[in-house]
């Protein structure tokens, strides 16, 4: 809670002094993107705080539920939190990247109730539709849909009956907004690049850049660590932080090939990373923890103070 009530304190300041800078979306293949949804700055920012914030507590639900970090510690739904507020501008407004990192969240729980239940077709479905229906108003959430095929092997509820019930999840929203009129064929239209180098100048770009070098560092570093860890656990834990370690690496190599569209992953990285640190902090859990912990945060505290002091 110290931590929810240091994060919002931070990006709400921010906004203030106007170091919040506008974030673009990527157009998706019928509705606006997630920062069209709301002109109103004051309105939008108190969404993104919501959204946010809900999100952490969708962390929290997911591990009580499914034992992903095997404790019921809550450090990495604070660092999820602190990590988002390292970087004002990705907390500060509603965007893609949060409404993205919500929806994957969600698509997480029905699915990771099919480990070995291939006859839980109808979670499947809602998985996949959740991620298409996201992708209506950004291409980046195609992307996941790799991931949870790819889960699908690993959650070992993979059938004929699961991919039909995938690809009809994938089918299900553009077949029913098509056939009542809300979007047409022709308002599809293919992916805009925003090229960041253009959106972003100075300053603002070279603190998006150290940010995601940071996140991608402390996300992959602990990451291997706990590989190690995981590779002892039963079948079913090991499937759940499998899914965890793929999507980081998919996350991870879109953030490098994607660049131009870099920001609207950073939500959904952070929540890998608080996840690995978390992990990695539960499974080497001594009585100096505190110290790498706290060294952590200063870190985040100081991108903070970069963006809205320089």
């Amino acid at each position: 809670m110290l931590m929810l009530l240091v994060s919002v304190t931070g990006t709400v300041a921010a906004w203030f002094m106007g170091d919040v800078v506008h974030v673009g979306g990527d157009s998706g293949f019928g509705f606006p993107s997630a920062n069209e949804w709301i002109s109103d700055g004051a309105l939008s920012l108190g969404v993104s705080l919501g959204l946010n914030i809900v999100i952490s507590f969708l962390l929290l639900y997911l591990n009580r539920r499914f034992n992903i970090i095997r404790s019921v510690s809550m450090l990495f739904a604070g660092m999820f939190l602190v990590m988002q507020a390292g970087q004002p501008s990705l907390m500060g407004q509603l965007y893609d990247g949060s409404v993205m990192c919500f929806l994957i969240l969600l698509a997480i729980i029905p699915f990771f109730s099919t480990f070995q239940r291939p006859d839980r077709t109808r979670r499947i479905f809602l998985s996949f539709l959740l991620i298409s229906l996201g992708s209506l108003t950004g291409y980046a959430y195609t992307v996941y849909l790799i991931v949870f095929f790819i889960g699908c092997f690993q959650m070992q509820c993979f059938s004929l009956r699961g991919l039909l019930a995938a690809l009809t999840g994938i089918l299900t929203p553009y077949w029913i907004l098509c056939g009542f009129g809300v979007v047409s064929l022709s308002s599809f239209r293919m992916p805009e690049f925003i090229n960041i180098f253009d959106a972003l100048e100075g300053r603002d770009l070279a603190q998006i850049v150290v940010y995601t070098i940071v996140n991608l560092i402390l996300g992959v570093g602990f990451g291997i660590f706990d590989i190690i860890k995981i590779y002892g656990y039963n079948g079913r834990a090991r499937a759940y932080n499998g899914f965890w370690i793929i999507l980081t690496i998919i996350t991870t190599l879109f953030v490098i090939i994607d660049y131009t569209n870099l920001i609207i992953y950073l939500p959904i990285l952070n929540c890998c990373t608080a996840i690995q640190i978390g992990h990695f902090f539960t499974i080497n859990n001594t009585r100096r923890t505190y110290i790498p912990i706290c060294c952590i945060y200063v870190v985040y505290i100081i991108l903070y103070l970069w963006s809205v002091t320089l």
